[in-house]
Formats: structure tokens, sequence, C-alpha cells
């Protein structure tokens, strides 16, 4: 990790990268479409269950909260 001192050694300077190399191209592969299916379901579950363990850990708080509403309406408490 930088500290926010700067490397002496390394220069300041843009890189141009110049022009794509054309046999680089050869290179490139199709990507099955059941890699792809298994990316999205696996994505998919990470993020219903991020979703479910977000809820079940906040019910609690809202429901605490909608119970204390209620009572505070319920004596003008305010």
């Amino acid at each position: 990790m930088s500290n926010g001192q700067s490397d002496p050694e390394r220069h300041e300077e843009e890189v141009d990268p110049g022009e794509p190399i054309a046999q680089l191209a050869g290179f490139e592969y199709d990507v099955s479409t059941g890699l792809l299916g298994r990316i999205r379901r696996a994505i998919s579950r990470r993020t219903t269950a991020a979703q479910v363990t977000s809820f079940t850990f906040d019910l609690p708080f809202v429901v605490f909260k909608e119970f204390w509403t209620m009572l505070a309406e319920h004596l003008n408490l305010k």
C-alpha cells in the first residue's frame, strides 16, 4: 500500500501502448453458453443469499421500530 509518497524510480509519464497487435486477435475464444449460464446462476445465488441475510439481519430492528412508533402514537408521545 502507498502512504502517499511517490516512488523516486517511477516516472509519472504516460505510456503510449501504440496500435493493437493484430496477432493477438487470433487468441480470442468464444465462450460457451454453458459457462455463461453457470456464472449467471452463481451470481444469482450469491445475490439472493446476500439479500436474504440482509433482510434477516434488519428485520428485528424494523419490527421494533414499527412497534415503538405505534406505541408512541397510541400514548401521544412525540
